[in-house]
């Protein structure tokens, strides 16, 4: 993989976003980022409280004992911090809880952080829960920009109904003229209620090529190994299980062979009447 030259200010830098709850299925983009955050350290840029935006009952503060003896309580504040890779642009990473209230006023706050620190793209991550199998390489969907700016293909695209925070900080951050891309990965939607790994190592592995640098994956390809292992061990011993991800597979084969895309069907159409003609 090309790694992207020494960080240039005037490139600017890349903030990659991930909130918890729904738009975080397995934990997968939440994990993505404390992934990187773990690997190049951070530095705390800036938070935007949680009592102005998180209902508190949901998401409680929570109260440790810190390494010098003395009670301390947590908010669930969305962090902005900055990662340093060793080489290529640096990261702002944003988490937090999914926003309870006042969206577009909690957007409206993260464009103003991203204007002050230097962004210039905004990676928005998310998982979502799908009718895939576990033992095939999880999908990440791709979108660059905001939704609006794609007309719908009613073939690939037909839904409609509630969003979450990524969708509406995507157009923000596009309406700022700030560069937006969307990253999602599909999680098997029959063990989402662990967190998941191998949709983590999907996120990050899309996210090296939009980061243009390496991300060391070893302890994380360790992870998703042993979360496929023991679905498979679970799949074993439920013959429901493994009759569902059977289907799951003979579907998703039966969907990326090439003949059964409608390229494919076209040309093979174009042939038949070339051939007809030619009789």
């Amino acid at each position: 993989m090309q790694v992207a030259a020494a960080y240039d200010e005037r490139m600017g830098r890349i903030a990659i976003c991930a909130f918890g709850g729904w738009n975080d299925a397995g934990e997968a983009a939440t994990a993505a980022v404390q992934h990187l955050r773990d690997l190049w350290g951070d530095e705390l840029l800036a938070e935007v409280p949680a009592e102005d935006f998180v209902d508190l009952q949901v998401h409680r503060p929570q109260v440790i004992i810190s390494d010098a003896g003395y009670r301390e309580i947590i908010w669930p504040d969305t962090a902005v911090r900055l990662a340093t890779p060793p080489d290529g642009q640096e990261l702002v990473l944003v988490y937090g809880p999914e926003p309870s209230v006042h969206w577009r006023s909690y957007c409206a706050r993260l464009v103003s952080l991203f204007h002050r620190h230097d962004v210039t793209t905004v990676l928005v991550l998310g998982a979502l829960l799908a009718d895939v199998p576990h033992t095939r390489p999880l999908r990440v969907t791709r979108r660059s920009g905001s939704a609006a700016d794609h007309p719908v293909d009613p073939k690939q695209d037909h839904y409609e109904g509630p969003i979450g925070i990524p969708a509406v900080l995507v157009e923000a951050a596009t309406d700022a003229d700030l560069d937006t891309v969307s990253l999602w990965v599909q999680v098997p939607h029959y063990v989402a209620q662990n967190p998941s790994p191998k949709a983590q190592l999907a996120l990050l592995r899309a996210i090296e090529k939009e980061i243009r640098r390496t991300i060391p994956l070893a302890e994380v390809e360790e992870d998703a190994a042993a979360w496929e292992r023991g679905v498979d061990e679970l799949a074993r011993t439920d013959p429901d299980v493994a009759d569902y991800v059977a289907r799951l597979e003979r579907s998703q084969d039966a969907a990326d062979l090439p003949e059964a895309s409608g390229d494919a069907i076209a040309r093979e159409f174009e042939q038949f009447l070339r051939r007809r003609r030619d009789e």
